[in-house]
């Protein structure tokens, strides 16, 4: 009879036992700085959806690719530069399995809201009135590449050439002319449309297409969890929101 008693008593230890049992560490993702606001959004959908947590860490591509290089603990990687994840790959840093080409980026031409300039191609930027332009550092950051590209095929990179100001990141160089700081910029449309930049987009022969494309680390231990977030970035769900955020989707 004793024993009978004790049965209800240890059922409930160990149903306390799994009600707190650890949630699965959080799932850590190296991204593209242009990515910042749509991740941002989606991680909370995602979150709602799975109950599993997603931490960022935003940079500018080629940093957090140097950063994987030194060993640090990413799960996933994010890029805005194709380029950079396959080099990746072929160091077998990344899981080539994982690839997956989910969106692409738009480079577009913004003004400083406080100079009121009609700005209707990126030929204006060589006009005198123009003293300084932002765009991101071309030498690790895409959206910098894809200005420096746009300058050069526009004919005006002689003249605007000694106007640069480089950011450290896309979202640098946006914040430098949302806070007036250059007259105008060259950045990715997902950044104008979540600091309310009013935007004119470049014609894409001007530069080359910025795909952006992420893929799972080789030595995670949440692999069936970063394998769960990629899925995810595939969905309609997903998808829509990076329509409406500034990226071409289902580029994959």
């Amino acid at each position: 009879m004793n024993l009978f008693r004790a049965l209800p008593a240890a059922s409930l230890v160990f149903a306390a036992a799994c009600s707190t049992a650890p949630r699965p560490e959080p799932l850590t993702i190296a991204a593209a700085a242009s990515l910042a606001p749509i991740f941002d959004e989606l991680a909370e959908i995602y979150e709602d959806e799975t109950g599993e947590a997603v931490i960022f860490s935003y940079s500018s591509t080629g940093n957090l690719a140097q950063q994987i290089r030194n060993g640090a603990p990413f799960d996933i990687f994010a890029s805005a530069d194709e380029n950079r994840v396959d080099e990746l790959i072929a160091e077998g840093l990344l899981d080539e399995g994982t690839r997956l080409a989910f969106a692409r980026g738009v480079l577009v031409l913004v003004g400083a809201p406080e100079l009121g300039l009609s700005l209707e191609s990126v030929e204006d930027l060589a006009d005198p009135i123009i003293r300084d332009v932002a765009i991101a550092n071309p030498r690790h950051a895409p959206y910098g590449m894809a200005a420096a590209q746009t300058l050069l095929r526009a004919g005006v990179e002689v003249a605007v050439l000694p106007k640069l100001v480089y950011g450290e990141s896309v979202r640098h160089a946006g914040l430098l002319v949302q806070t007036g700081n250059t007259d105008a910029g060259l950045i990715a449309l997902s950044i104008a449309k979540s600091m309310d930049l009013p935007s004119l987009e470049l014609p894409e022969e001007l530069y080359d297409p910025i795909q952006h494309v992420a893929a799972i680390h080789s030595d995670t231990s949440q692999s069936e969890q970063a394998a769960r977030f990629l899925e995810f970035l595939s969905s309609p769900e997903a998808q829509a929101v990076f329509e409406r955020s500034g990226l071409v989707a289902g580029e994959g």
